[in-house]
């Protein structure tokens, strides 16, 4: 595997950090992006599961979504309030950016990158922004797989709310390195489980990267603000795979069954041990079925 340090593109007037994996090898078939969850950053993608996709013969790219990471922060559109927007009931309160404007910004990622088409694997977030990739950019995207995800839904499950209180100054790397190490594990998988030496040493290389709360709360903004995306689910012509962990506390499995249900032609595949993270050894369990998906022989 060929590696690409790390580097800054500018995607959809927003500066973004990304990083390209390339494998020795030539599957045919046209890169795989990687789109993270709410608030994670790049280097949290294990290099296994990389390594995986790479050794098939598969081009991997990762990338900071917009306001977290080394990617751009969006300070100046300050900080939404969380409990109006769930209040409004989506008549229209003000948010800084929304789910499509993060999905413009991975169209804005492949014509940097001088790409036509594209994979697409999105986790949680990610997999929200995979959604709209699908319905507004179709014949941009070759296949797209939704990971951990939710369709919006009001009668579905709300995500789950967590029970670990942020540390009261976050100034304190010890206590937040504390609180990341702890937060990691709280929805992991129970099949695969990351060890709490990796969690720690993965929160400390976090906090010392960029850890940015108010990102964080801007994303959710945008996830709340997105409603139902049931009826343009419906739209989706793109090859297209739901993958969805059944030990998954965070979002619940059902809320991955309906995307599969509202896509036409989609594929379901639930994990059985896998909660709401990609864990170690993840990858052997549910590579070979994206591989296949994706017409690619390892």
């Amino acid at each position: 595997m060929a590696t690409n340090n790390p580097t800054f593109v500018q995607a959809n007037g927003i500066r973004l950090c990304m990083q390209k994996f390339v494998s020795e090898k030539n599957a045919g078939a046209a890169p795989l992006i990687l789109i993270r969850g709410l608030g994670t950053q790049m280097i949290q993608w294990p290099k296994a599961f990389i390594d995986y996709f790479t050794q098939a013969g598969l081009e991997v790219i990762i990338f900071d979504n917009r306001d977290v990471g080394e990617s751009q922060k969006l300070d100046a559109a300050g900080i939404p309030d969380i409990m109006g927007l769930l209040e409004d009931q989506g008549t229209g309160f003000p948010v800084p950016y929304g789910i499509g404007d993060m999905a413009e910004d991975v169209v804005g990622l492949m014509d940097a990158l001088g790409l036509e088409t594209a994979n697409i694997f999105g986790m949680s977030l990610g997999g929200m922004v995979a959604q709209h990739l699908a319905f507004t950019h179709g014949a941009r995207m070759e296949k797209v797989i939704c990971v951990m995800s939710t369709s919006s839904d009001p009668a579905l499950p709300m995500p789950g709310v967590s029970e670990l209180a942020p540390p009261d100054d976050a100034a304190d790397d010890a206590a937040l390195i504390d609180y990341l190490t702890q937060s990691q594990a709280e929805h992991s998988s129970p099949k695969f489980p990351t060890p709490e030496p990796v969690r720690r040493a993965m929160a400390t290389k976090l906090i010392a990267r960029n850890f940015h709360p108010a990102g964080v709360v801007r994303q959710m903004a945008a996830a709340i603000s997105d409603g139902s995306r049931v009826e343009r689910l419906k739209t989706i012509t793109v090859p297209f795979m739901v993958l969805h962990g059944l030990d998954d506390t965070l979002i619940e499995p059902v809320c991955g069954e309906h995307i599969a249900a509202h896509v036409p032609g989609a594929l379901w595949r639930p994990v059985e041990g896998m909660g709401h993270d990609i864990g170690p050894e993840l990858e052997l369990e549910i590579g070979p079925d994206i591989l296949a998906f994706l017409g690619v022989a390892r």
